[in-house]
């Protein structure tokens, strides 16, 4: 795909969900400083809220992608940026924990919400190949885009002071408008039911293939927390590596990420050729979990080489997961439910990534073989999802 999407829809969605990503990057490495040196709340209370609200927020995800289905996506989608710019707005202003609490759930509620409703909006503006293409591209998009935002994010850090937060966190509530603005150029008749009959609202809970493969690319989609979790802790606390490695890993990652996620996605928008791609991420990760294993036992310099390797398997995992994810979780939604088929299919990786720290926290950062029981996960369910797509 070109730098920039043709004049049109794309572009203006695509340009919304590149300022809503820089968003992304300006609140995810500094909005949990903010609760606890601005705001003053122990480091308990924040985790504590943060895990509470995660959860409930799930619960949202189908309803508000049902609502997107009836209301339309783009209307949904824009009320849903100004409650995350409001309820942001309102924490820069919060003292006490019950208000924390109620207020950090609508924000990730509202949150979890988007994430249905930019789905159903992406479904609006293209099919088949051309909808799994621009969903490869906004996911370029996404990198790009929290990567100037940890960027800018990075500046607020190193002043450490309260000024500095606090702008920081209003700059973050200002993306949301931002992010809506090109929304109202888009064409008025985009709700995803406007030509088909209306669905059930829970229809997607009876539908048991779409079930298992939200499950199957849940699973893989722990390469996430893989890379931001447990390779920090694994190379600072069992290998002697030097730390300053786990940035040059990261930057690893997002270049590959950025450069290859299109290339990877070609021809997932058929079936057979998605669940490939899923087996083949499940393969290239149970290597990746294969090859992390000796570094902690060789010296600095081989042990980084190791890393180096294990992190470009795991992004090669991660492209395939992604463009396998995007293929699926379209071609077996019906038309007129993307909504609520999105925000199920987002379940399956909100779960993932809240079992992830206990999980990675048992299997992988206590002894060497654990990776190895999570690499065969990997490769099981990824040799599955063939089969169940085609049940």
């Amino acid at each position: 795909m070109k730098l920039l999407p043709a004049p049109g829809p794309k572009r203006l969605l695509a340009f919304s969900w590149f300022v809503k990503t820089i968003g992304s990057g300006l609140y995810l490495p500094t909005s949990t400083l903010y609760f606890t040196r601005v705001a003053g709340f122990g480091v308990r209370d924040v985790a504590l809220g943060l895990t509470a609200a995660g959860l409930v927020s799930l619960a949202g995800s189908v309803p508000l992608g049902g609502l997107a289905d009836r209301f339309g996506p783009r209307r949904v989608y824009t009320v849903l940026l100004a409650t995350q710019f409001l309820t942001l707005t309102w924490l820069v202003l919060v003292r006490s924990f019950p208000w924390f609490l109620c207020a950090i759930t609508v924000f990730l509620l509202a949150e979890q919400g988007s994430t249905a409703a930019r789905g159903a909006l992406v479904a609006t503006v293209g099919e088949g190949a051309e909808r799994v293409r621009f969903r490869a591209y906004l996911r370029v998009v996404t990198n790009i885009g929290i990567t100037v935002g940890a960027g800018l994010a990075a500046l607020a850090i190193q002043s450490g002071t309260t000024t500095a937060y606090t702008v920081l966190l209003l700059g973050t509530a200002a993306t949301y408008v931002g992010a809506a603005v090109p929304l109202r150029r888009l064409p008025a008749d985009v709700p995803t039911g406007a030509t088909a009959p209306r669905s059930h609202p829970l229809r997607v809970f009876r539908d048991g293939r779409y079930v298992l493969v939200t499950f199957a690319c849940g699973v893989l989609s722990l390469h996430g927390p893989m890379l931001s979790f447990a390779l920090p802790l694994w190379i600072v606390g069992h290998t002697t590596a030097p730390p300053l490695v786990v940035a040059a890993l990261v930057v690893v990652n997002t270049v590959m990420v950025i450069f290859l996620q299109t290339r990877a996605s070609r021809d997932a928008e058929d079936n057979a050729t998605a669940a490939r791609l899923c087996r083949w991420a499940g393969l290239v990760l149970f290597a990746a979990c294969c090859v992390i294993v000796p570094t902690g036992y060789l010296p600095p310099w081989s042990a980084v080489a190791l890393l180096v390797l294990f992190v470009v398997l795991l992004t090669a995992g991660e492209l395939w997961t992604s463009a396998g994810s995007f293929g699926l979780s379209f071609a077996l939604a019906p038309e007129g439910a993307h909504g609520q088929y999105q925000g199920f299919f987002a379940l399956g990786r909100g779960f993932a990534t809240a079992a992830a720290p206990g999980l990675l926290t048992v299997l992988c950062l206590g002894s060497g073989p654990g990776w190895l029981v999570l690499g065969l996960c990997f490769a099981c369910v990824g040799a599955l999802t063939p089969l169940i797509v085609k049940s």
